[in-house]
Formats: C-alpha cells, structure tokens, sequence
C-alpha cells in the first residue's frame, strides 16, 4: 500500500482538520483565512468523526493507528460483498431482499442454515420468534425454498468473521475491542476503509500526540452540540410559520417511505431519539446494503430518522433534525411539486444559512448537499465552511450569545438532548458534489438526528 511520510505532530494536526480547534492559538492564525475562504466540499476528517460520542470515538482512533489492517479489512469487503450479490443476483428484488434482511441477523441466519432438513414451520418461526413478524416469514420462506442459497451466505459471513478475527488477534485488547465495536457500525468502518490515506493521517497524528487529539476532538464534539441545537431552532422556526409545510412534511414522509419501499406503518417509540435502539441489526459489514436504495441505509429501523420527526404523545409532530440526504434528495429530484409549501420554506431556510452562517456541520450537512443542487446555481456567494473550529459555535457564560469566540469547555453541554449526532448520510455532501474531504459516500444511512447518550 502507499507509504505516508512521517510529518511532525503539528503539520499532523493541520492535514486533519484539528488546527484552529481552540487550544492552539498559532494553528488558528494558519488556517483561519483558508476556512474562510473553502467552498463547501472542504469537509475534514475531524468534522466527520467529532459528532460520534466518546467510546465511538475512541475506537476510531485506535483503529486508525492500523491502515494495514483497515485495507485488507476493506479487500474482504469487497470480495465478501461481489459474492453475495452474485449468489443472489439471479432472483427478482424482492427475494434479494430477503437475504439482505436475514443477513441482518447473522445468529439466526445461521441457526436456520444448520437446521436438519424437514423441520416444520411452527420449530422454524419458534426459532426465529424474537424477529419482527414480517421477518419470521421471510426466514420461514428462505429455509422451505432457498435452503441450499441460505447455507452459502451463511458460510460466506462465517468465513468473512473468521478472517476478521484473524486479523485482529495480533493486535493489543483495546484495538481487538474497538474494531469489535466499529465491525457492528459499518457506516464508520465503512468510511474509514474507504478513505485509508485520511484515515492513517488521523491515526499518525493520534500516535504522535494522543491527549491533544482526544482534547480537540471533544472540544470540536461539544462545540457542534451546540451547533446542531441552532441549526434545528432555525428550522423549526420556518416550519413552525407555516403550518401547512408541517402538513407537507408529514405527507412527504410517508411518499418517501412508499417511493423506497421502507415500511409506513412504523411510528417510532419517541425514546428511540435518545437512545442507540437503531442502531441494531445493521445490513452486515460485509455485504452492504441493497444496491437498489436510491440513498445509503445502513440501518433499516431507522428509515424515519430521514425525516427528521416523528409523532409523539397524542400524535403530536416532534422534530429532532433536518431531513436527512436520502430524503432531500428525493424531495429535491421527485417530490418538490407536490409540496410547495414546505419547498419555499426549504429554500428559505438554506437560503439563510448561506447568507448569514455560512457554516455546514451535522446538523445541516444531508440537507444543504441535497438543496445546494436545487438552489445553490441562483445564489451570489452560495459557498460556507465546515465547522472545524469550537469556537465558532460554543456559548458564552450566560449561554445566549451563540456566536461567541469563547471556546466550549469539555462536558458543559453532556446534559443536553442534543449532545451528539448519529452521523448515517450527513457526510455525503462532498461526494454530492465530488470534492474532497472524508465523505467518500457519507456515514451511510438515514440521517442520524440526535443521538442522546454520553458525551
């Protein structure tokens, strides 16, 4: 693979994105011109990781020190995932997706595959009786007919999980344990893999000086807290002037549910918000997601994360997010017509962000990808920043000036609701527009709204 050249810590720092966090006074009169005049590809890696919390990012950072690792991790992807699709490819879209759901599940998948033949369905669907009841059939319908198909991809994923743990054993506890966690979040390993030269730069400025990384990292993560609080009060703001885009938004939801196949008749607990329920059972590692969806979704319980609301006690709407870049693509290419209400307040709302923030950070990030391509032609200046500095959005001491320069203290937002996104599909803003940065496909998925939990 490619060779890196060891740089000092600092020039470390500058490549990834962490120069100008706060507590290097001299790297913020290096770059701050250069942030001030990026157009709006330039995402870091810094801004890609920071929103995750602590343990996520933690494991990131161990798992960068090993890019040898990582890139054969990525050829067993590969070589995994073209199998699969080539076991699979002679049926019709539907019963592809059957093996895409199953491998959801890669415990029952193989207790089903192990399964002598003749067992009755009433012994399948008891086995399977911890499966949403949609599934229960489809894992009835794979063994009684495509047992012979379910046996290999089980024994595709078996194999791809012994020659993960393989490369793995050499490797210290800790790293073992990170890359056990980040095999089950494939939208970060995923990106990780994906873009190995940012990824080793990240873990060669880690090595170099861990404690200020980790100290950057959770200074940028607290200041983008805040961030995401204000982005979602703006647009909340233009949603909440004009009712019937809140009724176009309901509405859109369930055209966008029906256009991609996802299932309507979900109506999220509204705990889930705050908590890490969807990020269970991911399309696995090694095979992907179904090619066939028109945005990455690594997370199918989580489809209405795209949206960005959900329906609250007594049907109320609550909105946690902006809509996700699944969604607003789909608004933006098929859906826009039929919902001028909340089109005009869509353009309202990037309109001002461009003319008076200037800046994209998680909140914001799937949206503005999607309406820059919509709007973006016709606007003087239509460029801004990813935020990469903490004190651009951290709060003064009474907490009401939101522009201030005083940089955000580790922990002084962990209470908040808001103290983390979970990042899906925000950072495919760069790949929308084929610039650089460490979005090379986005943190795949539904739009991660806010993902409660530690700092």
């Amino acid at each position: 693979m490619k060779a890196f050249i060891q740089l000092p810590a600092k020039a470390l720092l500058l490549a990834i994105g962490l120069a100008g966090a706060g507590l290097h006074p001299s790297f913020a009169q290096v770059t701050e011109p250069e942030q001030q005049s990026a157009p709006v590809t330039d995402q870091t890696i810094i801004s890609a990781i920071a929103p995750y919390r602590d343990d996520v990012r933690r494991s990131i950072l161990l798992v960068s020190q090993q890019p040898q690792v990582l890139t054969a991790l990525a050829q067993q992807r590969a070589n995994s995932e073209q199998t699969f699709v080539n076991r699979i490819q002679t049926y019709g879209q539907k019963k592809q997706a059957w093996f895409y759901d199953i491998a959801r599940f890669p415990d029952v998948m193989h207790a089903l595959a192990t399964l002598p033949a003749g067992t009755s369905e009433s012994s399948v669907k008891d086995l399977t009786k911890n499966l949403p009841a949609d599934l229960q059939e489809t894992a009835w319908k794979l063994y009684r007919h495509h047992h012979d198909d379910l046996v290999q991809v089980d024994n595709l994923n078996q194999q791809a999980d012994l020659a993960f743990d393989n490369l793995i054993n050499p490797l210290d506890i800790p790293t073992q344990n990170a890359f056990r966690q980040l095999i089950n979040m494939p939208d970060v390993l995923t990106q990780l893999t994906d873009q190995i030269d940012k990824t080793t730069l990240l873990g060669e400025a880690y090595r170099a000086n861990p404690d200020q990384v980790t100290r950057d990292l959770t200074a940028l993560h607290d200041s983008l807290s805040v961030q995401n609080q204000q982005e979602l009060a703006a647009y909340q703001n233009e949603l909440n002037n004009d009712p019937q885009a809140k009724q176009e938004l309901q509405q859109a939801g369930q055209a966008y549910a029906q256009a991609n196949g996802y299932n309507t008749g979900i109506n999220p607990n509204p705990a889930w918000v705050n908590s890490s329920y969807y990020y269970q059972n991911p399309y696995p590692f090694w095979f992907g997601y179904p090619y066939w969806y028109a945005s990455p979704l690594w997370y199918p319980s989580a489809w209405w994360y795209g949206t960005g609301f959900y329906f609250g006690l007594g049907g109320n709407m609550v909105m946690f997010g902006l809509p996700s870049l699944g969604f607003s693509n789909w608004f933006f290419t098929t859906g826009r017509y039929a919902y001028p209400h909340l089109y005009n307040r869509f353009n309202n709302y990037y309109v001002r962000t461009i003319g008076e923030r200037h800046v994209w950070a998680p909140a914001n990030a799937g949206f503005m990808s999607a309406a820059h391509r919509a709007f973006g032609s016709g606007i003087p200046n239509a460029r801004a920043n990813w935020l990469t500095n903490p004190g651009q959005y951290s709060r003064s001491v009474n907490g009401n000036n939101a522009g201030s320069a005083r940089v955000a203290s580790p922990g002084r937002y962990q209470g908040a609701n808001a103290n983390t996104y979970h990042s899906q599909a925000w950072g495919g803003a760069s790949r929308s527009f084929g610039g650089g940065g460490f979005s090379g496909g986005g943190f795949h998925g539904g739009f991660g709204g806010f993902h409660g939990g530690r700092r």
